[in-house]
């Protein structure tokens, strides 16, 4: 489903370029969980961002390719996408779980108006109760006892490890084929932690989607798998 090949990506500056991914492969199935380990620093998150065609400049991808095989298309080449045929598929066939859950979200926008902005922003039409729906549902997956109470509350007044499932049920509302999730469990507490590892699990099971997990920690990886991890490591 994702086959990245020789990928490298330099940063100029003056003295000399920098290039934090290196001639870098990997490859993931369908509905497959994929460790990518390394120390803080060492290109992880630079690589998710090229998965998202989010390199921030001045960095480029020097050399590669990353092919996407969405389920029942054809593979295209990320690294040669316009910006308007990402529209199409970045948030919705590949979704992206940040670091910090509390700054990824708006807090002057209710819970609700995340998840309608989200919906819309690939189905422009869908009415809003149709979107509450959809979010109630993947809330109450997520682990929330009281969805609805959640979609009328502020991202400041939920915790970190509250803000990180809302996130997650998010990332969801459009059935992505891969979900990125670059360190997402680094800011929570141990029982916040179980809870999203536990959520990544069944997330794998229920809509196969295929994860690709990114931490510098071995124990966050393993728990994470439950014996279907491959595990990888980048420098």
């Amino acid at each position: 489903m994702l086959k990245v090949t020789g990928l490298s990506i330099r940063f100029p500056r003056p003295g000399g370029a920098v290039e934090p991914v290196r001639d870098f492969s990997l490859s993931l199935g369908n509905a497959e969980i994929l460790g990518l380990q390394g120390p803080s620093g060492c290109g992880k998150t630079v690589f998710c961002s090229a998965l998202l065609g989010m390199v921030e400049y001045p960095g480029f991808v020097r050399a590669g390719s990353i092919h996407f095989s969405p389920s029942g298309k054809a593979p295209v080449d990320l690294t040669r996408l316009s910006e308007r045929a990402w529209q199409g598929i970045r948030g919705k066939s590949i979704s992206l779980i940040s670091q910090n859950p509390i700054q990824g979200l708006n807090h002057a926008q209710k819970i609700s108006t995340h998840f309608i902005d989200a919906v819309r922003a690939h189905e422009p039409e869908t009415p809003r109760a149709a979107c509450l729906s959809r979010a109630e549902s993947l809330l109450d997956a997520a682990l929330f006892s009281r969805p609805a109470e959640v979609l009328r509350r502020y991202p400041f007044e939920l915790s970190g490890g509250m803000c990180q499932r809302v996130i997650i049920a998010l990332s969801l509302l459009h059935k992505p084929d891969l979900l990125i999730a670059d360190e997402p469990t680094t800011a929570l507490d141990m029982r916040s932690e179980a809870e999203v590892l536990r959520l990544f699990r069944w997330i794998r099971e229920t809509f196969h989607t295929a994860i690709l997990l990114v931490s510098h920690d071995t124990r966050v990886l393993s728990r994470a798998a439950s014996g279907s991890l491959r595990s990888l490591r980048l420098f």
